[in-house]
């Protein structure tokens, strides 16, 4: 086959997210790795200035390269999207294959199914995406052999084939260096959204897979299971020192949902960080800070924690997002990162099943008291295959996916399970009441720069912050 008889696609509307897909580039990875090249199309067929709509750039290229096989990725978002964009290649070409995977499909494969997809693949997708595409090349199509697939057959019944195993740590460490080099290489230049306030040129890099906990707004074991699996320290140098040797990244993110659990692992990653002269940022619960591993972060070269409070009321915590974090963690958790000069992130969200106006007093006086550096606030959105959703108990339609929108909508007003009223202007006045001193005096504070130990360094960053705040959104690598 050639490789433009594979294609990957990133939806449009991702195009200006800093953050680029793992999950397209690990699939990438591993059909090259087994001998079947392949090619990504994002941003970066997009002319500069050019004002045509994404959906039909992909459209236009996918004519151009006549390829036997599209595969999409979808969140709840993205469902109308890659619906449409699948629908447009079917007109133009039925004998193209076309397959969506990701967290959407995973939580609700016959939605897909009967929206125009064929196919959709569920749970952990590299092995189940190999078969697929290997019954094609041997021409075999004997779709019900292939374990984590759902699939329409030509009588029109939706098939649901029994689900895969997730792969073993020996599978993970088989896979290549992510090919970075198919993707926009913008993902690298600098930017402050990677590791809030702090312009560095970065990437994200995941070292584990699965979580063993079970909070109510969240699906990630549902995708990638409940032990969490290791990639070896190896796979992790060979990555780091990719990005590190192509990309010239000064700082990662680490993605991994459980990074913290395990401080062994916290240590052995940050060794190797620490070596490449690479300052990185992570997120943790708050029930595994010590000071230990605070001390630990810090002397790794960790410049910001990422914590979830969540709420400010403990029945909330308890009874609705079953997180099994209490308020004294919380405060503790925060206070031990400021005693070790690491910046911090607070995580809360509104709008939760049964929330009242005196639970929200509890959150905003929680939130005034860990003195976070950044503060997220979202609205409680109840994501298909969480316990939320059930929770919130509304069948929601497929074509509605797209306005569960964190930052508020007329649907998540409309199936509000709180006592709070808009839910939307909630948000917005607590995100300017608690960002409002995200400015640059904060930007550079001791805690931006305490772990960078060079004056060089510091100069060179500083010089950075000031600029974005003049009005320069980013520094093109190469251009300092």
């Amino acid at each position: 086959m050639r490789k433009e008889d594979i294609v990957f696609v990133i939806n449009p509307a991702r195009w200006n997210n800093d953050m680029f897909s793992i999950g397209i580039l690990n699939l990438s990875a591993f059909l090259q790795e087994n001998g079947l090249e392949n090619i990504i199309l994002d941003s970066a067929i997009a002319p500069r200035n050019n004002h045509e709509p994404g959906e039909k750039l992909i459209i236009d290229r996918i004519r151009e390269l006549k390829p036997k096989i599209v595969c999409f990725t979808s969140t709840h978002y993205e469902f109308d999207a890659v619906t449409r964009m699948n629908e447009a290649i079917k007109k133009m070409d039925a004998d193209i294959y076309t397959i969506v995977g990701g967290p959407q499909p995973t939580f609700r494969p016959l939605d897909f199914l009967e929206s125009g997809f064929q196919f959709a693949a569920v749970g952990e997708g590299e092995f189940t995406l190999f078969e697929f595409v290997r019954e094609i090349t041997n021409r075999s199509y004997r779709w019900e052999k292939i374990p984590g697939l759902s699939w329409k057959a030509h009588h029109g019944k939706n098939i649901r084939n029994p689900p895969r195993k997730l792969m073993t740590n020996d599978d993970l460490n088989k896979t290549p260096v992510l090919p970075y080099e198919k993707i926009d290489p913008k993902h690298f230049d600098c930017n402050d959204r990677l590791i809030r306030g702090l312009p560095l040129k970065g990437a994200m890099i995941m070292t584990s897979r699965g979580c063993p906990f079970s909070c109510s707004f969240c699906g990630c074991g549902l995708i990638f299971g409940k032990k969490i699996r290791y990639y070896s320290l190896d796979h992790i140098e060979r990555e780091i020192e990719h990005l590190k040797a192509n990309f010239h990244i000064e700082g990662l993110w680490i993605a991994d949902d459980t990074f913290t659990v395990n401080i062994e692992h916290v240590e052995n990653v940050g060794q190797i960080l620490k070596r490449y002269g690479i300052v990185w940022g992570c997120q943790s619960r708050v029930d595994i800070i010590n000071e230990r591993l605070v001390d630990t972060l810090k002397d790794l070269g960790c410049v910001q924690l990422d914590m979830g409070a969540e709420s400010g009321s403990q029945r909330i915590l308890d009874h609705v997002i079953g997180k099994g974090t209490n308020i004294k963690q919380i405060k503790y958790a925060f206070n031990i990162a400021r005693k070790y000069e690491l910046r911090t992130l607070a995580n809360f969200m509104i709008g939760l099943p049964t929330e009242t106006y005196k639970d929200l007093r509890k959150t905003k006086r929680l939130a005034k008291k860990i003195k976070a550096d950044y503060y997220v606030f979202s609205i409680a959105t109840p994501l298909p295959g969480t316990k939320l959703y059930k929770m919130v108990n509304e069948d929601i339609k497929a074509q509605d996916f797209s306005l569960l929108d964190w930052n508020g909508s007329d649907l998540l007003e409309k199936i509000n399970k709180s006592k709070i009223k808009n839910l939307t202007k909630t948000v917005k006045e607590l995100r300017r009441k608690f960002n409002r001193k995200t400015n640059l005096v904060q930007r550079i504070s001791y805690r931006t720069f305490s772990a960078i130990k060079s004056p060089k360094k510091i100069y060179h960053f500083i010089s950075r912050i000031i600029k974005k705040n003049v009005g320069l959104s980013k520094i093109q690598a190469g251009k300092e």
